[in-house]
C-alpha cells in the first residue's frame, strides 16, 4: 500500500465539495475492506454494473481496491466524509497501469449517490492526475457508457484536451494529464473559513 508521505503533495488531505462540506481524501488501505464494502452495499446495482468502474470491476472493489499495492502501478483514493456520527466513504477513484512500465493508465470512479453533481470524480481526477505524473503516467483512458452523460462531462469540464472513440455503447476518453488549474481548483476547492457548519473532523478522517 502507498504510503501517505511518498505520494506528492496535495493528493492527501482536505478539500471541498461545491456544496462548501469538507472532505478528506487518503490512499486505500487493507484496513477499510469493510468500509469500502458497506459503501458499495450503498450504490445502485445500474450504478455498479453502468456507470463509472472499468479498470477495478465493481465487485472486487473492497478486495482489489484495498489490496497492497504501488503507487506506481496503481493507486486508489477514497473521499471521505462524515454521515451522521460516522465517517464513510463518499466516492472512489483509481488508476491501473495498463502494462508494466507504459505511460498510459486506465482510470475509473465510483461516487456514492447521494453525492453525485457535487464534483467528487473531478476532485479524484485531479488528486489522481497529481500523483499519476510522478511516476511516469503521462496519459488516463476511461472507458464510459454512451448512456453516461455526467461522466462524459467529467472529463469534457476537466480542462485535460480528450479524444473520444465511440465503440457501440461505450466511449474511450484518452487524455494527457498535463498540468492544469483545472478540477480541482475550480469544482471542489473553497476557503475553509466559507463553511463552518460542513467542517469534519479531520482526525477521524485521516
Amino acid at each position: 500500500m502507498p504510503n501517505e508521505s511518498s505520494l506528492p503533495p496535495a493528493v492527501v488531505g482536505p478539500a471541498f465539495l461545491q456544496d462548501g462540506t469538507e472532505v478528506w481524501v487518503r490512499p486505500a488501505q487493507p484496513a477499510d475492506r469493510d468500509l469500502v464494502e458497506r459503501f458499495v452495499g450503498t450504490v445502485s446495482l445500474d450504478a455498479l454494473e453502468e456507470r463509472y468502474f472499468t479498470a477495478l470491476r465493481p465487485s472486487g472493489v473492497p478486495k482489489e481496491g484495498c489490496a497492497p499495492s504501488r503507487p506506481e502501478d496503481r493507486l486508489s483514493l477514497l473521499v471521505l466524509g462524515e454521515r451522521g456520527t460516522s465517517v464513510s466513504i463518499l466516492g472512489v477513484g483509481e488508476y491501473v497501469r495498463t502494462a508494466d512500465r507504459s505511460a498510459l493508465a486506465e482510470v475509473a470512479f465510483l461516487v456514492a449517490e447521494p453525492f453525485r453533481g457535487l464534483g467528487i470524480a473531478s476532485l479524484l481526477l485531479a488528486r489522481l492526475a497529481r500523483a499519476a505524473r510522478t511516476y511516469g503516467i503521462v496519459r488516463f483512458v476511461a472507458r464510459v457508457r454512451s448512456e453516461n452523460p455526467e461522466m462524459l462531462e467529467v472529463f469534457r469540464a476537466s480542462g485535460f484536451p480528450f479524444t473520444e472513440q465511440r465503440l457501440q455503447d461505450e466511449v474511450d476518453v484518452v487524455f494527457p494529464i498535463v498540468p492544469t488549474e483545472g478540477p480541482e481548483s475550480a469544482r471542489s476547492a473553497a476557503p475553509p473559513d466559507r463553511h463552518p457548519r460542513h467542517r469534519t473532523a479531520r482526525r477521524a478522517l485521516a
